[in-house]
C-alpha cells in the first residue's frame, strides 16, 4: 500500500509547462509573472491590489508593518493556528492577546474578542490589531468582527492561508469571495505544498488599499524606491533637464528580502486555475468522510455556519479519546502503521515555551479542549474512493 499523507501537492503537466517556459525566458526573479499571478488573484478573490512575497509567515509579517503594528501595540490572535499567526506581530514588538475559539467551527470567538477590546480600551490601551484565522478553511464570523472593527477601530488582519477560494453570505444575502470583504484591510495568503494551491514556498497579501500595497511592496524588497515619482533626494535622483538618474534608487525603509521568483509565481498562477475545482473535490472528500463516520458516539466534525462555503484545507474531526478508550497517540500511530499519515492542527500558541505565561488556561477553555480532540485525516485533491476507504477503515480499527 502506498502511503497516504494528510495533504499533498498537486502539479501536473501544465504546471511544469508554465515553469519550463519561466526557466527560459529572460527573468527568473523580479520579472512580469510575478506581476501575473498577483492580478490573477486579485481577479480570483475580488480583491483590488496583490503583492506576493517569499511565504506565508512572511506575508503575515509585511501585513503586520503595514498596518503600523509596533513595539507595545497590543494585538489579538486566536489560540488555535499556527505560531506565525502570533509571531508577525511578535516580530515587530507587540503584546499578543488571546482571544478563545467558538467551539463549533473553531474560529475566533467575536465575543471573547469583545471582552478583551472593551478592557484594553478601559485600560487606556486599545487594542491595535485584530488577527482573525480561518481555521481549516473556514471563514471567521466576518460580520462580527466587521461590527467590532467599526465600533474600536482596530486594523483587522483576516489570516486565510487555509481559506482562499471559500466564500460566506451576508444578512442581505450577498455572497463575498474570501479577499473581497472592503472592511478587512489586508487578507494573507499561504502557499506551501499542502495548501490548496503551491508555489513551493509562497504567499501573498491582498487589500483594497492602494497604500498598504505600496507600502508592502517597499518592505518586500528591501525598504527600496525604484519609482522617480517617489524619489526623496532630487538633487541626486535627477539630472539637470529632469529626467531621472538611471543608476539611482534610494534604501527608504528598513526592509527585507521576501520577494517571490518568477518561477514560483509561474507555478502559481497555472494552480490558481485549478483552486475551484480541488475545493469542489476536498468538500466532496469531507462530505465521505461525515458519511462513512456518522454514528460513532465519540467522534465528530466542526461545524459549518450558515451560508459559508467551506475551503476545507484540512479534514478535522475531534475525537473523545478518553470516552473511545485510546489515546491520541495510540491512534495516530495505528493510521502509521497503516500508511496513513494524520496531523493536529494546532497546539495552542499559548503552550508554546516562548508564550508560556501569556493567558491563563481558564481564559482559554474551548482552545484546550479541542486541541485534547483534534485530528487531521487525510484531504487533498488526488484522493480517491478506495483512499477515503482506507482511512475510514483504518480509524475505526484503531479506535475500536
Amino acid at each position: 500500500m502506498s502511503f497516504i499523507p494528510y495533504g499533498r501537492q498537486h502539479i501536473t503537466d501544465e504546471d511544469i509547462a508554465a515553469v519550463v517556459e519561466v526557466l527560459k525566458s529572460d527573468y527568473l526573479t523580479q520579472g512580469p509573472a510575478i506581476e501575473a499571478f498577483e492580478k490573477a488573484l486579485c481577479q480570483e478573490t475580488g480583491a483590488q491590489f496583490a503583492v506576493a512575497c517569499s511565504n506565508g509567515t512572511t506575508a503575515l509579517h509585511l501585513a503586520a508593518i503595514a498596518g503600523g503594528i509596533g513595539p507595545g501595540d497590543r494585538v489579538v490572535v486566536p489560540p488555535i493556528t499556527f505560531v506565525a499567526s502570533a509571531n508577525c506581530a511578535r516580530y515587530n514588538g507587540a503584546e499578543i492577546l488571546f482571544a478563545d475559539i467558538d467551539p463549533a467551527t473553531l474560529t475566533m470567538s467575536p465575543l471573547v474578542c469583545r471582552r478583551i477590546l472593551e478592557k484594553c480600551a478601559a485600560e487606556g490601551r486599545p487594542v491595535k490589531a485584530v488577527i482573525t484565522v480561518d481555521l481549516a478553511g473556514h471563514p471567521c464570523d466576518m460580520q462580527a468582527f466587521a461590527l467590532l472593527k467599526k465600533e474600536f477601530g482596530f486594523v483587522w488582519i483576516q489570516d486565510a492561508c487555509h481559506s482562499i477560494g471559500a466564500s460566506w453570505e451576508d444578512n442581505l444575502g450577498i455572497r463575498w469571495k474570501v479577499g473581497e470583504f472592503p472592511a478587512v484591510d489586508m487578507t494573507v495568503y499561504s502557499f506551501h505544498p499542502v495548501k490548496h494551491i503551491t508555489t513551493g514556498e509562497g504567499g501573498m497579501i491582498s487589500t483594497h488599499s492602494e497604500a498598504l500595497a505600496a507600502n508592502m511592496r517597499l518592505h518586500r524588497s528591501h525598504g527600496i524606491m525604484r519609482d522617480p515619482a517617489g524619489f526623496q533626494n532630487p538633487a541626486e535622483a535627477f539630472a539637470a533637464d529632469g529626467s531621472a538618474n538611471p543608476w539611482y534608487y534610494e534604501m527608504q525603509k528598513l526592509g527585507f528580502n521576501y520577494r517571490i521568483t518568477d518561477i514560483q509565481a509561474a507555478l502559481g498562477a497555472s494552480q490558481l486555475r485549478r483552486l475551484a475545482e480541488n475545493i469542489v473535490k476536498r468538500q466532496a472528500i469531507v462530505a465521505a468522510y461525515q458519511s462513512r463516520l456518522a454514528g460513532l458516539p465519540w467522534l465528530k466534525f466542526p461545524q459549518v455556519a450558515d451560508g459559508v462555503s467551506h475551503a476545507y484545507h484540512l479534514a478535522v474531526v475531534q475525537i473523545d479519546f478518553a470516552v473511545a478508550g485510546r489515546t491520541r497517540a495510540e491512534v495516530m500511530n495505528r493510521l502509521k502503521a497503516d500508511e496513513i499519515g494524520t496531523q493536529v492542527h494546532y497546539i495552542p500558541i499559548p503552550m508554546m515555551p516562548y508564550y508560556a505565561g501569556t493567558v491563563d488556561s481558564a481564559d482559554i477553555p474551548d482552545s484546550l479542549a479541542y486541541y485534547r480532540q483534534a485530528l487531521s485525516l487525510p484531504c487533498f485533491p488526488q484522493m480517491g474512493e478506495a483512499e477515503i476507504e482506507r482511512v475510514c477503515s483504518s480509524l475505526k480499527k484503531a479506535l475500536a
